[in-house]
C-alpha cells in the first residue's frame, strides 16, 4: 500500500513538473529602438515561449543586449511603432500573441494569466502597474492608471490578441500610417465590430517610473497622432479631456487634477502642431497616394 502511494505522488509531482514545463503556443512581441531595460523585460519572462524581437531603428547597444539573448530578431530601419508590431505578429509562429513594451517587466505567473485569458476571446488585457519613485512619478503614474482603466481601455502595453482577429477589424493589426496611436485606433476597431476585451487584472506588468519630460512627450506626441487620424479621416474631433479634469482630481487627488490640465495642454500643442507642420509628411503622403 505505501509502495503504491509513493508511486502515485511521484507520478502526480511528475505529471505536474511536466505541465509546468510545458511550452505555451504563444509568441511574446517586444519592438525596441534605444531602450536597454528591455533586458529587464526579457529577463522577467517566466514561460518557455517565443520571443519576437522586433528592432526598428535600433541603436547598438540594445541590439548587443538583444543578440546576448535565445530569441528571435527582426531588424526594420524605420522607427515605426505601428509597423515593427504588425510585422512582430506576422513573423511570430503562434496564433497567440502578447504585446509588451520593453520598458515594462512581468509579474511570475502574468503571462500564463493573460494567455489563459484570451483562450476564448479574440483580445485580452492585463494591467499594467506604473511604478513611481517620487512624488512626481506618483502623480503620473496616478493619471496613467486614470487613463487606462477609468474605465478600462485595451491600450498596449500588455495586450494579447488572437492572429484570427484580423478578418474582422479591417484585415490588418495597427494603421501603419498612424504614428503614437495605433492601438487608439485598434480600439475604436474593435468596438465597431463589436469585439469584447477580456480583462484580466490578475495578469499585471510593471513600468518603469515615468519621467516629466518623458510623459509630457508622449502627450505632444499623442496630439500629433490623434491629429493624423482626423487627416486619415478614421477619427474625429481634437481629443483632449479638459472637462475630465474635475473628476481626475476628485478621484486621484489635486496634484493628478493639475497635472491632467498640464498633459492636456501637452496633447493639444501636439495636435496643432501636426496640423501646421506635419512633421511625418503624413499629407504629402496621401497625396501621392491619390495620384
Amino acid at each position: 500500500m505505501e509502495v503504491l502511494l509513493i508511486v502515485w505522488l511521484w507520478g502526480t509531482t511528475g505529471s505536474q513538473k511536466m505541465k509546468n514545463n510545458s511550452k505555451l503556443p504563444l509568441s511574446i512581441v517586444i519592438p525596441c529602438a534605444d531602450d536597454i531595460r528591455i533586458k529587464h523585460c526579457l529577463d522577467s519572462i517566466d514561460e518557455k515561449v517565443e520571443i519576437v524581437v522586433v528592432l526598428n531603428g535600433a541603436t547598438k547597444e540594445v541590439i548587443n543586449v538583444v543578440n546576448s539573448y535565445d530569441v528571435k530578431v527582426v531588424e526594420i530601419k524605420e522607427r515605426n511603432l505601428s509597423k515593427a508590431l504588425n510585422i512582430g505578429i506576422e513573423e511570430a509562429r503562434h496564433p497567440n500573441i502578447i504585446l509588451i513594451d520593453s520598458d515594462c517587466r512581468f509579474e511570475r505567473g502574468a503571462i500564463k494569466k493573460l494567455f489563459r485569458g484570451l483562450q476564448r476571446h479574440y483580445i485580452a488585457k492585463g494591467r499594467v502597474i506604473f511604478e513611481s519613485n517620487n512624488l512626481l512619478s506618483k502623480t503620473i503614474a496616478k493619471v496613467r492608471e486614470y487613463v487606462y482603466y477609468d474605465p478600462p481601455k485595451p491600450y498596449n502595453p500588455f495586450l494579447a490578441i488572437k492572429k484570427s482577429v484580423k478578418k474582422l477589424i479591417g484585415n490588418y493589426y495597427f494603421n501603419e500610417k498612424i504614428h503614437w496611436t495605433e492601438d487608439a485606433d485598434l480600439n475604436m476597431r474593435l468596438k465597431k465590430a463589436g469585439v469584447e476585451v477580456n480583462y484580466v487584472f490578475s495578469a499585471r506588468v510593471f513600468h518603469h517610473p515615468l519621467g516629466l519630460k518623458h510623459d509630457l512627450r508622449s502627450a505632444f506626441r499623442y496630439g500629433i497622432g490623434k491629429r493624423i487620424r482626423v487627416e486619415n479621416k478614421v477619427s474625429s474631433g481634437i481629443g483632449t479631456h479638459f472637462l475630465k479634469i474635475l473628476d481626475v482630481g476628485i478621484k486621484k487627488g489635486f496634484l493628478a487634477g493639475f497635472y491632467y490640465f498640464v498633459w492636456n495642454c501637452s496633447y493639444l500643442l501636439g495636435y496643432l502642431y501636426q496640423l501646421m507642420r506635419d512633421p511625418y509628411h503624413m499629407r504629402s503622403l496621401s497625396s501621392i497616394e491619390q495620384e
